[in-house]
């Protein structure tokens, strides 16, 4: 009897604890539900991840672990703001060549004001953190979601393990298109035409080939009802797309097509390559399933518990630009290549929105959706985070940003040289080195060196002695090529040693 007595008294003191807590919460979402809160929390965790990803990139800028990918956006902007042609010899092509990314003209202008490094990975930041804004009002004012739902979808999107590694990736213009497509689609649920064709624009304007998106975007909004803007926007991104990578990006490549080399398995040529691909289905296939593109598929897809697979009319903006990327030879890199992944960083948190809104329930103002899914969107996210990007706690982000004695090394290395100096460097130098004329990259690990390679073109050669990818006749031939070209050691920094041309001899 005791025994009984004590287990009910238990359970009902359990209940009131279950109960008090059911309270409180209903007390919170209460308050949170008003306007002020509304408009109020989206701006707070934005700020919230633009602090974490500015503080993440500008660490690893500051430890020396950006390289190329980012002194070549360096030095091309440099070139622009000093009216100079912004032909990047990191890179050996012209700035706007490829990508055609147009929005890089404004901002080398704005760029002479601060230092340039810093400033695009600050601009990179803030655009993936505040396209939560878009997200958020998508949920709130479209959907009429809860509070509990959007705070689940604002934080689901910000532990995306693709949209950390897009931070972390050094610097990519298209980049800036994630808040863009957001507000754009959101700009056309409210029917506010003219700033939904800005934000088409402003996508269009950060890279070339994202026409193919737009151009998706386009079938949404007609799928959706909207024809006339639907079609309207499907045309414009076909002929953005057509004019820009067969006609600009030609005539900036000198009359070829910018892309063969990444399609040079189905032709050498726009038209011979996709001839090839209608010809050869099964390679089509064979590329397109590719297990590095599976895992792309998963890591995109499997954090939001794949929920986007429900409203299949969302992957439209998705399919051709994803198709031509997955297709493409194009190395995964640190991080995945995460700069092909904007379009979905945009539409698969809208698909995920739209789809937990079919699952919830109606009320009178709001939709509710059950909290064990998502809990479940919450505990998926942070799995496949903690896993799987390059942000997670298990790479230690905390201890990013220190500098080693080598890395002040290299720092004292670039400091010595002259702005008007001719530079190649090993990758960790070129940020530091990036604005000026002419800059190479220092070929490491190469087994023969000649005196007619790109890297001896220039008066300054800056090289690390310690590295571990010396190879015993790279080394040996390197060192025959400086001497015989009239290279003397100017100066040492540790293990970094700086070479100058010797044109007194």
């Amino acid at each position: 009897m005791t025994t009984t007595t004590s287990r009910t008294v238990t359970s009902f003191a359990e209940t009131d604890f279950i109960r008090s807590l059911r309270n409180y919460g209903l007390r919170w979402q209460a308050r949170l539900e008003g306007r002020g809160p509304d408009r109020a929390l989206p701006w707070v965790i934005a700020i919230v991840l633009f602090v974490i990803f500015e503080g993440l990139a500008l660490a690893r800028f500051r430890s020396l672990e950006l390289g190329s990918g980012l002194a070549a956006w360096m030095q091309g902007i440099w070139l622009v703001s000093e009216d100079q042609e912004p032909f990047v010899t990191l890179t050996g092509r012209n700035l706007f060549e490829g990508q055609l990314s147009l929005i890089m003209w404004p901002i080398a202008k704005v760029s002479t004001l601060v230092p340039s490094g810093p400033f695009l990975l600050t601009l990179q930041a803030v655009a993936l953190s505040i396209a939560v804004v878009p997200l958020w009002r998508i949920a709130r004012s479209v959907l009429d979601h809860g509070v509990e739902s959007a705070l689940v979808l604002a934080a689901a999107y910000g532990l995306q393990p693709q949209l950390h590694n897009l931070n972390l990736s050094e610097f990519h213009p298209e980049s800036l298109s994630v808040p863009a497509f957001l507000w754009a689609y959101l700009f056309s649920q409210d029917k506010h035409w003219i700033r939904y064709g800005l934000m088409v624009a402003f996508a269009l304007s950060t890279r070339s080939d994202l026409g193919l998106v737009v151009i998706g975007l386009g079938g949404l909004l007609a799928i959706e009802g909207r024809g006339r803007a639907g079609r309207i926007t499907a045309g414009i991104g076909a002929v953005w797309a057509a004019v820009a990578l067969l006609v600009f990006n030609a005539d900036l490549a000198g009359g070829e097509f910018g892309f063969e080399d990444a399609f040079a398995t189905y032709g050498d040529g726009p038209v011979a390559i996709l001839w090839g691909m209608l010809t050869n289905p099964i390679q089509v296939l064979t590329d397109f399933f590719a297990e590095e593109n599976f895992t792309k598929l998963l890591l995109l897809f499997a954090p939001w518990l794949f929920l986007p697979v429900m409203r299949p009319r969302f992957q439209l903006p998705l399919v051709l630009f994803g198709a031509f990327s997955f297709l493409a030879a194009i190395p995964q890199g640190e991080f995945l290549n995460a700069q092909q992944d904007v379009a979905a960083l945009a539409f698969i948190p809208i698909a995920s929105a739209f789809a937990l809104r079919s699952v919830g329930r109606p009320s009178v103002q709001r939709v509710f959706v059950s909290l064990r899914l998502l809990g479940g969107v919450l505990v998926a996210s942070t799995a496949f985070f903690l896993f799987s990007s390059g942000s997670s706690f298990y790479n230690e982000p905390w201890d990013w940003g220190v500098r080693t004695t080598n890395d002040v090394d290299v720092i004292s290395a670039a400091n010595s040289v002259q702005p008007e100096d001719s530079v190649t460097a090993i990758t960790r130098a070129l940020p530091l080195l990036a604005e000026r004329t002419t800059l190479i990259e220092f070929p490491q690990g190469l087994d023969v060196y000649r005196p007619a390679d790109v890297a001896f073109r220039s008066n300054v050669i800056i090289i690390d002695e310690a590295d571990e990818s010396w190879t015993a006749t790279g080394r040996f031939t390197f060192d025959d090529v400086v001497l015989a070209s009239g290279f003397v050691v100017e100066e040492r920094f540790g293990s970094i040693s700086v070479y100058r041309l010797d044109t007194e001899e």
